[in-house]
C-alpha cells in the first residue's frame, strides 16, 4: 500500500507516499527533485503586469512529464489583487491542462460559482482537483458531477468546518488527501479522512492509489 500526497509546498522524501510537490512558474529548477510536480500561476501572484509571462513558463513548465498536472490555479476574492484578471490567468491555465490533457489543481476561495462557470465552458473529460475543498454538499455534489475531485486536509481536524462536516458524504471515488504547508503529516491526515469514514486505513489508501491511476493515468 501507498499513501498519495496531492498536493503539498514541502518536498519531503518517504518510499511510503507519492506526492504531488507544487512549483511556482520561476521554481523550474525544482523539477530536478524526485518527485511528481504541478506548476502553475497561483492566484495570490497574478499581476496586470505579469501574469501573461508567468503563464507562458506555466506552458513550458508542463510539457516535462514529472510535471502531472496544472496549477494550482484558480480564483480568490480575499486577495487585493484584479479579479478579473485571475479570470484571465485562471482561463489561460484551464486552456493549458486541457491542452496537456492533465488534471488542474484549483485554489478557491469565496468564487465556487465562478469557477463552476469556468468549468461548465471547460472540456469536462480533463479532471480538476480541488485542494483544501470546504464547502457544502451541494457544491461537492455539483462538483463531482463534472468530473472534479475534492483534495482534504487539515480542515478535517476542525470539527466545525465544512470539509468535515461533509467529508463523510462524499463518495471515497472522488476524494483525495493532501498536505499542503499546514504543518500535519500524511499519515496523520489518512488516519483522521478513515475515522471520519469510518474505514481503515488500508483500505482509504487503496481507494485513493485506484483515485490517482484513474486521475493521472499512471
Amino acid at each position: 500500500m501507498h499513501y498519495i500526497d496531492i498536493h503539498t509546498h514541502t518536498f519531503y522524501q518517504d518510499p511510503e507516499t507519492t506526492l504531488i510537490l507544487n512549483v511556482f512558474p520561476e521554481e523550474q529548477d525544482k523539477l530536478e527533485l524526485s518527485s511528481y510536480f504541478s506548476v502553475g500561476l497561483h492566484p495570490w501572484h497574478v499581476q496586470d503586469d505579469t501574469w501573461e509571462t508567468r503563464v507562458s513558463l506555466v506552458q513550458n513548465a508542463v510539457e516535462n512529464n514529472r510535471v502531472l498536472a496544472v496549477g494550482e490555479a484558480g480564483l480568490d476574492k480575499l486577495v487585493g489583487n484584479s479579479y478579473d484578471i485571475q479570470q484571465q490567468a485562471f482561463a489561460a491555465q484551464v486552456a493549458i491542462a486541457e491542452n496537456q490533457k492533465k488534471p488542474l489543481i484549483i485554489h478557491c476561495v469565496r468564487s465556487y460559482s465562478e469557477i463552476l462557470a469556468h468549468r461548465k465552458k471547460s472540456d469536462q473529460s480533463v479532471p480538476w482537483i480541488f485542494h483544501w475543498f470546504n464547502a457544502d454538499e451541494q457544491v461537492a455534489k455539483e462538483l463531482i458531477r463534472k468530473n472534479c475531485y475534492l483534495s482534504f486536509g487539515h480542515m478535517l481536524f476542525r470539527e466545525q468546518s465544512k470539509a468535515c462536516r461533509v467529508f463523510n458524504t462524499i463518495p471515497t471515488d472522488s476524494i483525495f488527501l493532501e498536505t499542503d504547508d499546514a504543518g500535519y503529516g500524511i499519515r496523520e491526515i489518512y488516519a483522521r479522512a478513515a475515522g471520519l469514514g469510518n474505514i481503515t486505513v488500508a483500505d482509504l489508501m487503496s481507494r485513493i492509489l485506484d483515485n490517482f491511476g484513474r486521475c493521472f493515468q499512471v
